[in-house]
């Protein structure tokens, strides 16, 4: 598509309003069993995800380095700025069932670089490798809601996603908990490996379903994606490090990024223009402005206020709880309301509960705040999030959803990155100046609360309905 033909297409005219779908049509026939896969592929990044967020205190207890602490999640995430659009590419050009298996065996292949690390940076390695596997997961999964899912079931299905998170975080935690105090945390990461194979042998019958576009595409470019992780990994990698050579790294890291970055994202996404553009955008500052505190907040619950692992990762457990309920309040108004409205009601949630944990910075705050506030981020995350993907499905080309959907994932995931990036900076600068660890990870609590306020700022440029299609710029050159 050209770029007139993005910038300068006629909004189409919207569906009849109806009810929410039923919940049972997602589940009937054979496509019930493709949704059931797609359930257990989010179950299972969920997990890992959740462990991984409640272990890595003891992860960094054994190795050390806590400098590279932010870096064991910029990690994962730089692997997925360059897995999702090649990933995305490669769903509409070769279909979902080639696709799965490489996505799944790098998943596999970071796990156990993670079990077995003889020192951080080897983790930072298996955190890498398990980027690009949850990254392409994240885009085949949706990409194949995409293009299976009629646009009345979408919201039931993203809201089932979420609910995917629940178990895990009730139990995530815990078990994450209980296997760094006794077995070790590197069972943590030896344990999902069985669930790859059942997922696999569940999902794989039923690929067929997914539809595949009739034309080949254009090749898959893969110089931008592998040409922006680079540039963003320079730049994360010296955000961390307080040496005369950082800005020199930094200026490197944008003049390489940034042109790339251009490739790949909407047109007009770093001036938020109304439509694809502004919601690439919009899923940037709600990633960044989640992370910068997720990443940060139980290394501050167990450093600064002292509770234990496990009474730290509960409130994880309760955000995921309530990100849940938000993910579902969002499905039975998604076609009743604008989405732009919706993105709004999360961002309101997310500001009014990352104040509140920021607050227990302070020893004399009750720590009920921090639980009180992160369930309220949690269901703010519910709302936003999953109200984010849809504006972009609507937005997107028959035949073409899996790449245009993908620069929106792109963009949420360099989100994640420069959140946990530029906390971590927040909190490797303090440990260089000698500052306390309250310092570092309220630097980190700051930048979540700035980027949320930007967020509020662009929500209401989030295409309301079925909009202008605007496709991504990246092809090959």
């Amino acid at each position: 598509m050209t770029t007139d033909d993005a910038i300068g297409a006629a909004q189409a005219t919207p569906e009849p309003v109806e009810g929410p779908a039923a919940w049972r049509e997602v589940f009937h026939g054979r496509r019930g069993r493709l949704t059931a896969g797609l359930l257990v592929l989010e179950a299972l990044v969920a997990v890992q995800s959740l462990i991984v967020a409640t272990i890595l205190p003891d992860v960094r207890r054994d190795l050390g380095m806590v400098q590279l602490y932010g870096l064991a999640f910029t990690a994962m995430s730089l692997a997925t700025i360059a897995s999702i659009p090649i990933v995305g590419r490669a769903v509409d050009r070769f279909g979902t069932k080639a696709v799965l298996v490489p996505v799944l065996a790098f998943f596999a292949a970071g796990l156990l670089v993670s079990a077995t690390a003889p020192a951080m940076p080897i983790v930072l390695v298996g955190q890498f490798l398990q980027g690009i596997g949850g990254g392409g997961l994240y885009a085949l999964s949706l990409g194949t809601v995409a293009k299976t899912y009629p646009d009345r079931l979408r919201p039931r299905v993203l809201a089932l996603l979420a609910t995917m998170w629940i178990l895990p975080g009730l139990v995530g935690p815990p078990v994450g908990a209980a296997i760094a105090s006794t077995v070790g945390w590197r069972w943590a990461f030896i344990a999902p490996l069985p669930v790859l194979v059942c997922t696999w042998l569940l999902i794989t019958p039923v690929l067929d379903l997914v539809p595949r576009s009739d034309a080949r595409g254009p090749a898959l470019a893969l110089r931008w994606p592998l040409q922006l992780m680079v540039g963003a990994g320079l730049v994360f990698a010296a955000l961390t490090a307080v040496e005369r050579w950082v800005p020199v790294a930094v200026a490197a890291g944008l003049v390489i990024g940034v042109p790339a970055l251009s490739h790949i994202a909407p047109r007009g996404t770093f001036r938020a223009v109304p439509g694809m553009p502004a919601t690439a955008a919009a899923a940037f500052l709600l990633s960044v402005s989640f992370l910068a505190m997720d990443a940060f907040l139980t290394l501050m619950l167990t450093e600064v206020r002292g509770l234990s692992l496990g009474a730290a990762g509960l409130v994880i457990t309760v955000a995921s709880v309530t990100w849940a309920i938000g993910a579902w309040w969002q499905s039975d108004r998604a076609e009743r309301r604008t989405l732009s409205w919706l993105v709004g009601v999360g961002v309101s949630f997310l500001f009014v509960g990352q104040a509140a944990v920021a607050s227990t910075l302070w020893t004399h705050v009750p720590l009920a705040v921090a639980y009180v506030g992160w369930g309220a981020v949690g269901l703010g995350m519910g709302i936003a999030f999953a109200t984010i993907p849809l504006a972009a499905m609507r937005s997107s080309g028959a035949g073409e959803e899996s790449a245009e959907l993908s620069s929106v994932l792109l963009m949420d995931m360099l989100g994640v990155a420069t959140g946990a990036g530029l906390g971590g900076a927040a909190v490797a600068m303090s440990d260089a100046f000698d500052a306390s660890l309250r310092a570092g990870i309220g630097g980190a609590f700051a930048i979540a609360l700035v980027a949320a306020l930007g967020l509020a700022a662009i929500t209401p440029r989030i295409p309301s309905g079925r909009g202008t299609r605007q496709a991504s710029a990246w092809a090959d050159p």
